[in-house]
This record gives structure tokens, C-alpha cells and sequence, in this order.
């Protein structure tokens, strides 16, 4: 668990509700979200503690074991082994002001050898076969008792084109992970392929299950893929629906047009308006079909007609239009 105290990252107090929680979590990630930031080292950490603080005070199992721990660093060690009958065991409740007292009473027996009678800053027993290698810190840093909970997720971002949003894609993402062999982390590089739906939007989070941290092969982290698109097309996005500002003369509004337009995969289609056919101000075409696709479903193309008026007339051209019209 993170040393980290998550009610002052998250900007709380520890009698926080959820929804105050939720509120802040919200304020603070968008905030602190790379895309908004330039992406700066800065926001990105802060960005990863925000959500880490998230993932433990959202879950309110995890904020009870999480508080538990802070007050009693002891007390998940105490409880995970209470069925196993010690002497003389009391309560976690016991106080613990004689630390060696203590962890006398937990093992029924004296002090084993290495381990440290001045007990100055932390020490590490390792009873023999079958027993876990336990730290037990002063400082109040919750010990490692071998509980197997799950890691705190690795967080990756990516950014993407309009045209991947489009047709989906296979991006390569780097990954640095821990493996824990003979109670030792070990770390390792892999490239994971991250699968891009049809259809993702900025904001949107990619969770690879058992991809992050391993502590064994039952208990794995993952990796979350924040994904941030970026769009240096002429077309705005609104969900699966694009649109795309046309301007035109008042002389193509009046007598018919035919311009190209360069759509997200490069491709280039032509649009016709016929003469006799007007376009009045701010007239919105809709091609069916010619949008983003996502979950089966296909949005449509919006063309915005803007038409530019001149700004004057001769005349002779105004009284040729009075002719005319």
C-alpha cells in the first residue's frame, strides 16, 4: 500500500462521504489530467496519485482496511493469525506500548537470533519453512504480512488519431512491471498490443486484467490505458457524429456548388448542390452513415452551411438582383 496519506491527496478529511469523495476525486482528476496539462512529469505523477488514492478510498472495504491500518499497523497481522492459538495472545485492542512484549506473546517464545534486541528501526523474522517473511515497522508503515492483495494498478497514456478512431487499431504500449520470485521483486519490460475499439473517445480507460504487478499467479494487477485522442481533422466530433463547417457564397447558395471534401482516412468525396436548389443560412446537410462507428452502430456526416454574404454591393448589382429576384 502506498505511503502516501490519501485523504490529504485527495484534499478530504477522514470522515469524507462517498460522494464527497467522488466529488473530489472528479475536481482533482481533471485537473491534473495530462491532456490538459501538456502532459508535464508533475501532472502526470500527481494525475497517477489522484487515482491511485481513488482506487482505495472508492472501495469501501478498502478504505475500512486502509483506516484500520493507518490507526493500527498491527492489527491485519494480528487478525490474519488468531486461529493459530498462540499463549497468552490478547486482542488487537492490546496496547503496544512494549513492541518486544509483544511480538514475544505473538510467537510464544523469546527472540529469535538476527533479530535485532535494539530492535532500532524496523527488523525481519523469517521463522523457518512454510512461515512468511514479516517486516515490522515503528513508523506506522503497515507491515508485509504476505496477504496477497492485489497491486496497485500500472497507468500508461496513449494518444491516437481521428483515423484510428475510425477503424480501430493495435497499438503497442511499453510496460514495466514487478514479479515477486523467493519473496524478492523482480522487475521486467514487456510490449503489450492494446486492442482500439471503433469509436473511443478521449477520457476513455483501458483496463488489461492481470497485466500489471504479479504477486503470484493468483493475485495480478493490471494496467490501465488512459486514452486521449487527438484530432487534427476539419471535422468537430459529437459522439459517433461528426460535423464539418462549410463556408459558401452567397452566389453558391443561390446557383448550386460542387467542392471536395478530405474525410478522416484521406479519402476525398465530392459534394454536389445542384442549381435551383438554395441553400438558406445556416441549412444543415446530413449524410447518413458517413460518421464514427461504435458497438454496431454508425453515426452520420453534418455539414454546416455557412454562407458569406459581401460585405457591399454596386449599384449596378443591386439593380441587376432586383431584376433577377
Amino acid at each position: 500500500m502506498s505511503q502516501d496519506n490519501h485523504y490529504e491527496t485527495l484534499g478530504i478529511n477522514e470522515n469524507a462521504s462517498e460522494s464527497e469523495i467522488k466529488q473530489a476525486f472528479r475536481k482533482l482528476s481533471l485537473k491534473y489530467h495530462p491532456d490538459k496539462n501538456q502532459g508535464s512529469t508533475e501532472t502526470i505523477g500527481m494525475f497517477h496519485k489522484i487515482n491511485e488514492a481513488y482506487e482505495v478510498l472508492g472501495d469501501s472495504s478498502k478504505r475500512k482496511e486502509y483506516d484500520m491500518m493507518r490507526k493500527n499497523p498491527f492489527a491485519n497481522m494480528m487478525n490474519g493469525m488468531g486461529g493459530m492459538g498462540s499463549p497468552g495472545f490478547a486482542t488487537h485492542n492490546e496496547s503496544f506500548d512494549n513492541i518486544d512484549e509483544i511480538i514475544n506473546k505473538f510467537f510464544g517464545g523469546p527472540m529469535g537470533m538476527g533479530m535485532g534486541m535494539g530492535f532500532p528501526g524496523a527488523m525481519h523474522m523469517n521463522m523457518g519453512q512454510g512461515m512468511p517473511n514479516i517486516q515490522i515497522f515503528r513508523n506506522g508503515v503497515p507491515i508485509n504480512v504476505n496477504r496477497f492483495q492485489k497491486p496497485t494498478p500500472i497507468t500508461k497514456n496513449i494518444t491516437i488519431s481521428m483515423n484510428q478512431v475510425l477503424t480501430g487499431a493495435s497499438i503497442p504500449v511499453d510496460i514495466e512491471r514487478w514479479i515477486t520470485e523467493n519473496e524478492h521483486k523482480v522487475f521486467e519490460k514487456e510490449t503489450i498490443y492494446v486492442t482500439i475499439e471503433k469509436g473511443i473517445d478521449s477520457g476513455e480507460i483501458i483496463v488489461l486484467e492481470g497485466k500489471g504487478n504479479i504477486v503470484n499467479d493468483q493475485c495480478k494487477g493490471d494496467v490501465k490505458i488512459y486514452v486521449n485522442v487527438e484530432n487534427n481533422t476539419q471535422f468537430q466530433r459529437y459522439g459517433i457524429d461528426l460535423l464539418l463547417e462549410k463556408p459558401i457564397s452567397l452566389k453558391e447558395a443561390l446557383c448550386g456548388f460542387s467542392f471536395e471534401i478530405k474525410y478522416i482516412n484521406d479519402k476525398n468525396y465530392t459534394i454536389n448542390n445542384t442549381q435551383g436548389n438554395i441553400i438558406t443560412p445556416n441549412y444543415k446537410k446530413t449524410i447518413p452513415g458517413m460518421g464514427l462507428e461504435r458497438n454496431g452502430k454508425r453515426g452520420n456526416l453534418v455539414i454546416h452551411f455557412i454562407i458569406e454574404f459581401p460585405a457591399n454591393l454596386s449599384i449596378d448589382k443591386i439593380n441587376l438582383l432586383k431584376d433577377v429576384l
